[in-house]
């Protein structure tokens, strides 16, 4: 059976099994806001959708699936933005349902260097042997675990408040799946290549033998792929308002900048790459969870279940295409059907007004930066609108060499970059006898001085400054793993190795401007301005829960129940 009379089988059964539920409650009107502490009681499942690099200007209420639905019958903030400026998607899903800050999670970014450490750190990594993901325990370094996030989230609160809650998660990245629910996950679940889904050790001895059977011996032939087509086409045409042809120069021609894009492939780690960049990756995300809330049977027990689903392939095909390239409306539309089924069957199996959900994202993204240009919108005066550090890096090195070294002397790295931000040698500092402060400055004052490059922030300017800016590098900040300086890009300018694709990361709008909608059970449809923020989302679900709201929290409750 093909993909699309499989999806059309279930969404008939879907409906078909929905209609008791539906004309249960054909009545139903949104309930007062003092109804609600009832209503959280009947509640079956809390869903948190949050798609990987989804712009706040590409959720559309004319779209008719699942992301239709939430801008159209949900309660939508029209402003929402990330509300701490280092956009990456590990601190982006970390603050989801922490209500805390990334500095305060101890998350500043997707990789980071500790202070006591040794090299860099990946946000969800972890050497211990007890972490060491499924099926890659023969992988060196493939430990994952959240073990590096120093608050608890949501899925605790929950279960502290009723101890029959699971919590679960699936994404198509490790870091979507982990940051998300932190230790107080059930297990946490997320794409390694031909392995399927999978886990690590931290969260369970082994797979449950239905995720080996849901994965399959071979893939490729009985499991997870054996479905998929031999290539992706794109099926619609327009990407929008700014649409250009399909094939663009400074699109990646990894796998091609035209429709078709290869998917199989004889080599099943090829295979498996292909489907990871592409919006396959959601489907299969989908089809999994689905699969999870069938065998786990959540949503059914006595409390409220939890679930995320951190959806990941618009974040790989925006990466590679761009978010208005014909690959990422196609993605788009292709997320936003599958969506709708699986919100569709998820309430025909846990019940009409049983489940509460969540639409956001991690961050946004800077359109390429070449169209930009060319459509006469970038404010970029770099050629092309990008830079990369290679050179400013050798260029700084030497000039710090010559301005703290001795003479003669053998040179040293004095600064090392992770991602944006730079690390002072301090055993360097210490032998020579320079202070940290001075580096810096030297350091701040020749970067400022690329055309590409805003503004360099050392850490006194980002502790002490008053400025927006100043508050939402704050906000990313964290004193054993944040660098000694943050490198702000200028706007619609990229920073990147590659001559092709776009990236996020920085502090400006593009990158943090995500949607969020709140869709269930007594929330009316509304178009909410002002003011609200990813790390709003755990405070106002656990007050609508009626949740003891933690000591601290960065967050605030959005709307709901007064908290206790």
């Amino acid at each position: 059976m093909s993909f699309v009379r499989a999806h059309r089988c279930r969404w008939i059964f879907a409906l078909l099994a929905s209609v008791p539920a539906a004309l249960a409650s054909a009545a139903e009107v949104p309930a007062p806001a003092g109804a609600r502490a009832q209503e959280s009681r009947d509640l079956g499942l809390v869903l948190l959708v949050a798609v990987d690099q989804l712009r706040r200007d590409r959720f559309d209420p004319a779209l008719p699936g699942g992301l239709g639905r939430f801008a159209r019958e949900g309660r939508v903030y029209t402003e929402a933005m990330l509300d701490h400026a280092v956009s990456e998607t590990c601190p982006g899903h970390a603050v989801m349902l922490t209500g805390r800050h990334p500095g305060a999670v101890g998350i500043p970014s997707n990789h980071f260097v500790e202070r006591n450490g040794v090299g860099s750190t990946y946000c969800v990594g972890d050497r211990n042997p007890d972490s060491l993901v499924i099926g890659g325990e023969d992988r060196a370094g493939r430990g994952r675990s959240p073990r590096l996030m120093r608050v608890d989230t949501l899925g605790s609160w929950m279960k502290a408040a009723r101890p029959g809650t699971r919590v679960y998660s699936v994404s198509g990245k490790d870091r979507g799946a982990i940051a998300s629910v932190g230790r107080g996950a059930d297990v946490a679940y997320w794409y390694e290549d031909e392995d399927g889904f999978t886990t690590s050790h931290f969260y369970a001895d082994e797979l449950p033998a239905w995720v080996r059977q849901w994965n399959g011996r071979e893939p490729t032939r009985d499991g997870l792929f054996r479905e998929l087509p031999d290539t992706w086409d794109h099926q619609r045409g327009d990407p929008g308002p700014h649409g250009r042809v399909d094939d663009y120069h400074a699109e990646s021609a990894e796998r091609k900048r035209v429709s078709g894009h290869p998917i199989r492939d004889d080599d099943p780690a090829t295979f498996a790459k292909n489907v990871y960049s592409s919006p396959f990756l959601d489907r299969l995300s989908l089809d999994f969870a689905r699969e999870l809330v069938a065998r786990e049977g959540l949503g059914r027990g006595a409390a409220p279940d939890l679930l995320v689903l951190a959806l990941s392939a618009t974040d790989i095909v925006g990466h590679n295409y761009g978010p208005e390239s014909h690959e990422a409306r196609d993605a788009l539309e292709r997320l936003d059907e599958e969506l709708g089924i699986f919100m569709t069957e998820l309430e025909a199996r846990v019940g009409k007004g049983r489940v509460l959900s969540v639409l956001t994202a991690d961050h946004g993204v800077l359109p390429l930066p070449d169209w930009l240009q060319e459509t006469g919108r970038s404010r970029c005066r770099l050629e092309g609108g990008r830079m990369g550090l290679r050179w400013p890096a050798i260029a700084l090195g030497i000039r710090m060499h010559r301005q703290f070294a001795p003479l003669f002397s053998w040179p040293v790295a004095w600064l090392s970059s992770n991602g944006r931000g730079l690390m002072i040698n301090r055993q360097a500092a210490a032998k020579h006898g320079v202070a940290l402060e001075e580096v810096a400055a030297a350091a701040k004052g020749y970067l400022e001085s690329y055309e590409g490059i805003e503004r360099v922030w050392t850490r006194t300017e980002i502790l002490e400054g008053q400025s927006e800016q100043a508050r939402l590098y704050r906000n990313s900040f964290d004193p054993q793993r944040s660098p000694d300086l943050e490198v702000q890009v200028a706007p619609t300018c990229l920073i990147s190795k590659r001559s092709y694709g776009t990236s996020h990361g920085s502090s400006h709008a593009y990158d943090r401007a995500v949607p969020l909608a709140f869709l269930g059970p007594g929330i009316a449809a509304a178009q909410v301005p002002g003011a609200a923020a990813t790390v709003d989302i755990a405070p106002t679900l656990a007050a609508i829960l009626g949740l003891e709201l933690p000591d601290g929290l960065d967050g605030r409750v959005l709307f709901g129940a007064e908290p206790h």
